[in-house]
């Protein structure tokens, strides 16, 4: 289960995505959180996963796993985190109902803008996913053990390693 502690800060989306400085946190921290339970938990696998969060919340990051979060995971979420927040962030939720933010000099993006937007974003995301399996893979069993490790539990999501090359019979 999430304990709700996030791989990524607002910093690193406005440094690591075509985000800007002017986004309200509150607007974007509910994506990061639905990226990084849709996308990091089934490519990290649930031991893994939290076993990232309990380090993260301790502040006991180091050595292998302090590369992968910095080096991997954060440049994987943020873009992920981007997927998930670009339909959302010229809308606001309010009593009143759904409200559509436009400035009085700008105009808003059609949706095909949208749907090439977010089509790039998910490329860059599954990228970085990809760079991310072959790291842990290259690293696994032995430097991060956990990437492996099962713990029997129904609910557990085991880690979905990408694609597996399989050449068939050689005669």
């Amino acid at each position: 289960m999430s304990l709700n502690i996030l791989f990524i800060t607002r910093d690193d989306l406005v440094k690591r995505t075509p985000f800007g400085g002017n986004i309200q946190p509150e607007k974007l921290i509910p994506h990061v959180k639905t990226a990084q339970d849709k996308h990091m938990l089934p490519i990290l696998g649930t031991v893994l996963f939290e076993y990232l969060q309990q380090i993260i919340a301790a502040n006991t990051v180091s050595g292998i796993y302090e590369e992968l979060l910095d080096d991997y995971i954060k440049d994987c979420l943020v873009h992920y985190t981007a997927v998930e927040a670009l339909p959302f962030l010229s809308y606001t939720f309010a009593n009143s109902g759904i409200v559509r933010n436009v400035g009085e000099t700008s105009q808003a993006p059609t949706k095909v803008e949208i749907d090439f937007l977010l089509d790039k974003e998910l490329q860059s995301a599954q990228f970085y996913a990809q760079r991310l399996r072959d790291f842990l893979i290259a690293k696994s069993p032995t430097q991060i053990p956990q990437y492996y490790q099962a713990t029997g539990d129904s609910r557990e999501v085991y880690p979905n390693r990408g694609v597996q090359y399989y050449t068939g019979w050689n005669i």
